[in-house]
């Protein structure tokens, strides 16, 4: 019986020993497995400051100054237009706590924030009538909404808040950029010092003419390989609406695949054409005798709004399953007419802004869905929709790849690139109203600007 109960106790011993033993086994794992995540960190701060210190010698010296067309109040943009020197974009934050820390050099603000150097910007209608004081209240009640609750909250801190609050005035005007990165946030993985990149910013941020400017990630992508800068600038802004008005209508490819695109010759329009051939529909557009030829070439199909009966054209025809109204042309009464079946009317002219111009944009953003929701219901045969202008990255990198594909080719006029120093010449063309194609503004005069890629290298890559 005694010896019995001394196994026992060696048995459980024994046990204990080995539960104590898997535990140690367990614990020195967890133990490596954290030692080996530190190191890896550790190693990660390492190359991430050896990079930025890399990049800190290449010789790139962020200049104090860059040249900017900026207005000061609203008018005329031969009136109120100047060209200024302003502070390159800039709130780099210095502490001697850790330099291996990278992020507190960063001469960007935010994590997501991307400083380009500006090669070229082109010129739109909206940056026309933006600078004529087109939704003033609307950008500015989202500039407040944004930026002043940032720099109440940080008060206190004087010196920051002013980092972290976006004026009125001076304002930048442009709204596409095409250029080179010259340094980037913490957060900003696919993108690096030296990467050609082409975007838009939010109608309600800072423009692009300028030597520099600081995105937010959203706002920015890779340029199209096959693009010069001079082409790549032509495209983000009428891009990305055109995308955000088309996207959902041709990726269900309703039949029949026809469509007909109002004002066909200018910026929206040509890109609108080669966007809904790219996914296969055919398209027919107005435009004027002077646009027919710019059509053509795009393969579209022309109404000469000058010489023909428009109304007589469309009607006659067959239906589309699409109406892209970009220049306000049309109502969704009279496109209802031409419309098959649950076919869509899209307009670019909603009165969202200019309400919120007239009454505030609360009650004007109200009166606007009120406006909408009506239209819908007294056209039920058919969707009716506005579309925006949004910052978009996949929409982006879409349009670059379709573009890179050689199915959208940038429409730039040799007449229609002007030098930083004739912005105003290039305001002008664009307040006159008929152009063909975009208006480019080469603000660098670098030869990279205007050098095409070498795109039969590109495609054997």
């Amino acid at each position: 019986m005694h010896l019995h109960a001394q196994c026992h106790k060696v048995l459980k011993l024994s046990r204990f020993c080995c539960v104590v033993q898997t535990q140690r086994f367990f614990f020195r794992k967890v133990i490596n497995a954290l030692n080996e995540h530190i190191n890896e960190k550790t190693q990660e701060h390492r190359e991430s400051f050896q990079n930025w210190s890399e990049f800190q010698n290449r010789g790139f010296k962020r200049p104090e100054y860059m040249r900017s067309w900026v207005i000061e109040e609203y008018g005329s943009p031969q009136d109120v237009l100047k060209m200024e020197n302003l502070n390159t974009p800039n709130t780099k934050i210095t502490s001697n706590i850790d330099a291996r820390r990278s992020y507190l050099y960063q001469a960007v603000n935010h994590p997501n924030d991307v400083l380009v150097k500006v090669h070229c910007a082109s010129i739109n209608p909206i940056d026309v009538r933006i600078c004529e004081g087109y939704g003033r209240r609307l950008f500015n009640f989202q500039r407040d909404v944004l930026f002043n609750t940032i720099g109440g909250l940080l008060r206190p801190f004087k010196s920051v808040q002013e980092r972290f609050v976006e004026r009125e005035f001076p304002l930048v005007l442009g709204r596409d950029f095409s250029g080179t990165v010259v340094d980037v946030g913490t957060r900003v993985a696919d993108l690096q010092p030296g990467d050609e990149v082409y975007g838009a910013p939010s109608l309600f941020k800072f423009g692009t003419l300028a030597d520099y400017v600081c995105v937010d990630l959203n706002e920015v992508a890779q340029k199209p390989a096959t693009c010069s800068h001079i082409e790549a600038a032509s495209i983000p802004y009428v891009g990305l609406t055109v995308v955000s008005a088309l996207r959902n209508i041709v990726v269900k490819g309703k039949s029949p695949k026809n469509a007909l695109v109002l004002g066909g010759s200018g910026g929206i329009g040509t890109f609108a054409i080669q966007y809904l051939q790219s996914y296969g529909y055919s398209v027919t557009t107005t435009c004027s005798t002077e646009g027919i030829a710019i059509c053509n070439r795009l393969g579209a199909d022309c109404i000469d709004y000058k010489t023909q009966d428009v109304d007589k054209a469309v009607l006659e025809g067959d239906k589309f399953s699409v109406v892209f109204d970009p220049i306000g042309a049309a109502s969704p009464e009279w496109a209802g007419q031409c419309l098959v079946n649950c076919g869509s009317y899209v307009s670019l002219r909603s009165p969202i802004v200019e309400l919120s111009d007239k009454y505030g944009p609360l009650f004007g953003f109200s009166a606007s869905m009120s406006t909408l929701v009506k239209k819908k219901l007294q056209n039920t045969s058919i969707n009716v929709d506005w579309a925006f202008f949004k910052p978009d990255r996949p929409a982006l990198l879409e349009v670059a790849r379709i573009i890179d594909g050689g199915l959208i080719k940038p429409v730039v006029h040799p007449s229609n690139i002007y030098q930083f120093e004739d912005t105003p010449k290039a305001f002008k063309k664009v307040e006159e109203g008929h152009t063909k194609g975009k208006v480019v503004v080469n603000v660098s005069g670098l030869p990279e600007a205007v050098q095409k890629p070498n795109v039969e290298k590109i495609f054997h890559l």
